[in-house]
């Protein structure tokens, strides 16, 4: 993707003065080989926001690499980010080019940073002061160029208060910080956005039949508080554009979390009305946290057997079948 493609592209989701602020803070600090640290939840486009610097800073024109710290347990993140050394461990048959290898000259974006092992925090720690590391298995010190990008949407100051993060870490990969908001402080920019997708959506597919929101459809998805922020607004619109028929998207094409949701929960009995409230904070949970049940349970503070007994007794799996489809 082009600096101005992409450029064009969050602008084009930057409906808001709060975006449109954040932006000006990314090109200003783009200019500094510094490292900077976004925070936000997930589905915010904490991504975009890396590579929007990445592509307003003075290493444009070199690679923007990337890597997902939850991903990997230490040993593999280890072979992941330096490499290794034909037989530096069973099944290494060859040399392997590592990310921060890969990232010489440009930006290596660290996603998820608050799930790196903390045992492995010391390690990159160094790396990020001194621009140098080994391979897996090897003995020479390679030197790199490398920009360094994080980002999270864990409280890591709390983390290092409890010594789940290393402080020094911390302000290493924090000269500047950036929080992207999430969308339901951005309500207001939710019909504009709509209207941006949809364009989108029709440049893509040119021949696609030409909808419409009724005005309720846009009051509810407005109301909605969008626990997956903008990916799972970006997935919401193209489901519902490209799928019901006719001209008009009225709120019975909602999906059933949009529709109806506060009315939902006010009628019916006590017991109801609970277990109608129970349903909508495991979903809400569960998409904020990518479908993942032992960081959803952590979130809510339940035991795992507790969050697996209610996410079968009100269908998840079928929600998230329904939703993926």
């Amino acid at each position: 993707m082009s600096s101005e493609n992409l450029s064009e592209g969050f602008q084009g989701l930057a409906k808001g003065e709060s975006i449109l602020t954040l932006l000006e803070s990314a090109r200003r600090f783009a200019a500094f080989n510094r490292a900077i640290l976004i925070r936000g939840e997930r589905g915010t486009g904490k991504e975009l926001l890396a590579r929007y610097i990445h592509h307003h800073s003075p290493r444009r024109d070199k690679p923007f690499i990337t890597i997902n710290c939850a991903a990997f347990q230490k040993e593999l993140l280890s072979a992941e980010l330096y490499g290794h050394e034909r037989g530096a461990f069973t099944g290494a048959d060859s040399r392997r080019i590592g990310r921060l290898e890969q990232a010489h000259g440009g930006t290596l974006f660290l996603d998820e940073i608050g799930n790196m092992p903390v045992e492995f925090q010391e390690n990159i720690l160094r790396v990020i002061e001194y621009q140098e590391f080994e391979r897996v298995g090897g003995r020479d010190k390679i030197t790199v160029d490398v920009r360094f990008i994080s980002a999270t949407n864990a409280p890591l100051e709390d983390m290092s208060a409890e010594q789940n993060f290393r402080a020094d870490l911390l302000d290493r990969i924090s000269f500047a910080s950036l929080t992207m908001p999430p969308l339901r402080q951005r309500r207001d920019e939710i019909p504009a956005l709509i209207a941006f997708m949809v364009q989108k959506l029709q440049v893509e597919i040119p021949d696609l039949p030409q909808k419409k929101f009724q005005r309720d459809s846009i009051d509810q998805l407005v109301d909605y508080h969008w626990p997956g922020n903008l990916r799972e607004f970006k997935n919401v619109i193209e489901r519902l554009y490209l799928g019901p028929s006719g001209q008009l998207i009225s709120p019975a094409d909602l999906p059933p979390e949009i529709q109806g949701v506060n009315e939902e929960l006010e009628v019916g009995s006590f017991h109801d009305r609970v277990e109608g409230y129970k349903r909508q904070l495991i979903l809400e949970t569960l998409v904020k946290n990518d479908w993942k049940q032992t960081l959803s349970a952590t979130s809510l503070d339940m035991s795992f057997d507790s969050f697996r007994h209610h996410y079968r007794k009100f269908k998840m799996d079928d929600e998230k079948k329904r939703r993926r489809n």
